[in-house]
């Protein structure tokens, strides 16, 4: 299997406007590599289309603590939203299921 550079990022406070809202920039938090994985025709059948349709399946060996602590990810130069976080620790991969719809920037 091929695996591509992987990158986490957060939302950070950076500051305040002048009315007081806050400022938030996207920082890279930590890197891992990754492979987009398929939808099975189980899940497929079992979920809304529209589902399979927006979202993409990430397998990851990036630990679980570093994947909920980001809110996007930077896979093959495009910003993907995390939705869902499959597995954990004690298992050798992570599927992380994200949504690309409307962030083709940060």
């Amino acid at each position: 299997m091929r695996f591509l550079p992987l990158y986490l990022y957060a939302n950070q406070q950076s500051g305040t406007d002048p009315l007081g809202n806050p400022i938030n920039e996207l920082v890279q938090t930590g890197e891992s590599v990754g492979r987009f994985s398929s939808w099975t025709a189980e899940e497929i059948a079992l979920d809304v289309r529209q589902i399979t349709q927006n979202n993409r399946k990430i397998v990851t060996r990036a630990m679980k603590e570093a994947l909920t602590a980001a809110d996007k990810i930077k896979f093959e130069d495009l910003y993907y939203s995390i939705t869902e976080i499959q597995g954990d620790d004690t298992t050798r991969w992570r599927i992380v299921v994200v949504n690309r719809y409307g962030s083709e920037t940060a």
